[in-house]
C-alpha cells in the first residue's frame, strides 16, 4: 500500500490524536475572564464598595481557574486510543487483506476491550494517576507495533515517546512534544526506502 513501511500510519494517527486530545482539553477550559466573572457572581452578595469585594479583586488567578464541561482526562485518552486502534486495524486490514477476516475482527475487538481493562488494572492495582495511564497505554501499543513490525525504528520511537510522555512530563507539554515526535517519526518512516528489521 504505497511506498515506505506500513507503520507510518499508526504513528501519525496517534500523533494527530494526541494533538486533538490537547486541543479538546484546552477548549474545555473556560476563559480566564469567564471563570473570574462566574466566581464573582457565585460569591456572597455584598454591598457595592464593601471590603469583601475588594478582597476578591486581589485573589490569585488560580482561584478563578475552572474547568468546562469537557471529558475527564482519562476518558479522553481512552477515546483517543480507541480511535487510533480502530483506525490502525482498518489500515492493516486494507494493506494486508487478511485471509481469515473473522480472526482479524475478533483480534481487533479484543484489543479494543483490552484498553479500558488495562486502564482499570493500572488504576486499581498499581494506583497510577489519571494523567499517566493514557501515555502508558500508548507506549504499550507502540511496543506491540514494534514487535509486530519487527522494527528497530518503531522501538526507538517508542523509547523516545515514553521518555517524553511518561518519564519527563505527563502533562499538556508532554502530550504535545510526544505528538510532534510521533509525527516526525511517521514522516521519516515515509521517506525511508529500506527500513531495518530485527533479525
Amino acid at each position: 500500500m504505497g511506498r515506505g513501511p506500513r507503520f507510518w500510519f499508526p504513528l501519525a494517527l496517534l500523533g494527530f490524536a494526541q494533538i486533538g486530545l490537547a486541543a479538546a482539553q484546552l477548549l474545555s477550559r473556560r476563559s480566564r475572564a469567564g471563570s473570574e466573572s462566574a466566581n464573582l457572581l457565585l460569591g456572597p452578595l455584598v454591598p457595592a464598595g464593601a471590603t469583601q469585594y475588594s478582597r476578591l479583586q486581589f485573589r490569585p488567578l488560580d482561584e478563578f481557574y475552572a474547568l468546562g464541561p469537557g471529558l475527564p482526562g482519562e476518558t479522553a485518552w481512552l477515546v483517543a486510543l480507541g480511535v487510533v486502534l480502530a483506525g490502525t486495524a482498518v489500515w492493516y486490514a486494507v494493506a494486508l487483506r487478511p485471509a481469515r477476516t473473522g480472526r482479524f475482527v475478533l483480534g481487533t475487538v479484543a484489543a479494543l476491550l483490552a484498553v479500558p481493562l488495562l486502564d482499570l488494572v493500572f488504576s486499581w492495582q498499581f494506583r497510577i494517576g489519571d494523567g499517566l495511564r493514557g501515555p502508558l497505554l500508548a507506549t504499550l501499543g507502540l511496543l506491540i507495533l514494534a514487535a509486530y513490525e519487527r522494527s528497530r525504528f518503531v522501538l526507538l520511537t517508542t523509547i523516545v515517546f515514553a521518555l517524553v510522555a511518561v518519564v519527563l512530563s505527563a502533562d499538556m507539554a508532554g502530550v504535545l512534544i510526544s505528538a510532534v515526535i510521533l509525527l516526525a517519526a511517521a514522516f521519516i518512516a515515509l521517506l525511508r526506502e529500506n527500513p531495518r528489521s530485527i533479525p
